[in-house]
């Protein structure tokens, strides 16, 4: 019998937990380490902020879900990777002191750099959580009118729920056409390189242009004062409210491993192997990629990597190479809502559709998704 280490609770290391335990059913040890007790399905927080959705909707007991997968669950944070003992030190409720294994997958997520804009906690809103979702939500609902800035921080890799934050808004602004009020969104980068490359600008611009949304692109903000978020080169947009998705940045605790590049994510292979290192994978927003960090390539890397771990248990040498694409609904809520699959390696467009079809879609799959990885695994084909 192997023990496998998970180190995150996110979309990738419940995905692994998932696949390793179908596969092998209780031959091997797994087990999961995360700081929080409850699962958080971030592609729904949007919807959580303008009251589509309950917090019961986007949330799950991941201690109860990872015992009926059989897999141990500890509650508490990494400090430490010691792969050369093959251990990984844990401070926690569960667990203080180091947790020994045969194989690893660093599923940790990425860390919010609000550091690198000052303001940002005194004055703006994001959505990267339960607490800063309702909070949003509340402000909403208490904004009169005037300016509204939807923006993506410098390095930020998370361009979705920019945009469907201001779609949001544009229906909440045209459901009080008394009070007048202005939406812009702002990215740090042209549309095309915000989406790792993909050529979406006509769609997203059109849409954005049906709902009386104005776009800037190449704005990078490098402060929020009380009433204006200012760029980098100087430029300064006034704002009665503003929500703005702060810089992404790795995990400086690996960076002594050796194995992070410059903003402190992990390098991994084709086969998400950890670059340097036997026996220890790299999936989710913590892994070494170019283009946006979204939930969807999180349990598609995730996927990848449980199948090549499950050949190396079997004796196996792993062989399932992981291609790194984004197959991603923007989700206007109607006819505008967008879906996009491009391939970011190749730079290749393999679709590119607007219509109310995708919207459902994305609803569909969100709600099946939650359902299923609460209860029991059902294997859906999402």
């Amino acid at each position: 019998m192997k023990r496998i280490l998970i180190l995150g609770g996110g979309f990738g290391g419940l995905v692994v937990a998932e696949k390793l335990s179908k596969k092998f059913a209780g031959k091997h040890e797994i087990t999961l380490v995360s700081p929080h007790r409850t699962f958080t399905f971030y592609p729904g927080l949007v919807r959580l902020a303008f009251g589509e959705l309950q917090e019961k909707d986007v949330t799950f007991d991941l201690a109860k879900k990872l015992r009926s997968l059989n897999v141990r669950f500890i509650e508490g944070e990494v400090l430490h990777m010691k792969p050369e003992l093959k251990r990984v030190q844990i401070a926690g409720k569960d667990v203080n002191g180091n947790v020994s294994y045969d194989y690893l997958v660093i599923a940790i997520g990425r860390r919010l750099a609000t550091e690198k804009i000052p303001g940002l906690f005194e004055y703006a809103h994001h959505l990267l959580g339960i607490r800063a979702a309702k909070k949003f939500g509340e402000a909403v609902k208490a904004f009169d009118q005037g300016n509204i800035v939807v923006a993506l921080g410098p390095e930020a890799r998370l361009p979705v729920p920019v945009c469907e934050t201001a779609f949001a808004l544009s229906r909440v602004v045209k459901d009080s056409p008394t009070k007048p009020s202005k939406i812009t969104v702002v990215f740090p980068e042209d549309v095309k390189d915000v989406f790792g490359g993909a050529a979406i600008y006509g769609k997203l611009k059109e849409a954005f242009d049906n709902h009386g949304i104005e776009l800037i692109e190449n704005m990078q903000i490098s402060e929020v004062t009380a009433k204006e978020v200012i760029a980098y080169d100087g430029r300064a947009l006034p704002y009665d409210l503003v929500m703005l998705v702060p810089s992404f940045r790795g995990r400086a605790r690996f960076s002594e491993n050796g194995i992070t590049d410059e903003e402190n994510f992990v390098q991994v292979d084709e086969y998400l192997r950890v670059k340097g290192l036997d026996g220890i994978y790299a999936v989710g927003d913590i892994a070494s990629f170019l283009g946006p960090k979204l939930a969807h390539i999180a349990v598609g890397q995730a996927r990848v990597a449980a199948e090549n771990l499950a050949m190396e248990l079997n004796g196996e040498e792993p062989d399932k190479v992981y291609f790194h694409e984004i197959a991603s609904i923007i989700d206007e809520g109607g006819g505008d809502s967008i879906y996009l699959h491009f391939g970011v390696w190749d730079q290749s467009l393999y679709r590119l559709k607007t219509g109310t079809v995708w919207s459902l879609i994305k609803r569909v799959h969100d709600k099946l998704w939650t359902a299923r990885h609460e209860k029991t695994w059902i294997d859906l084909g999402a």
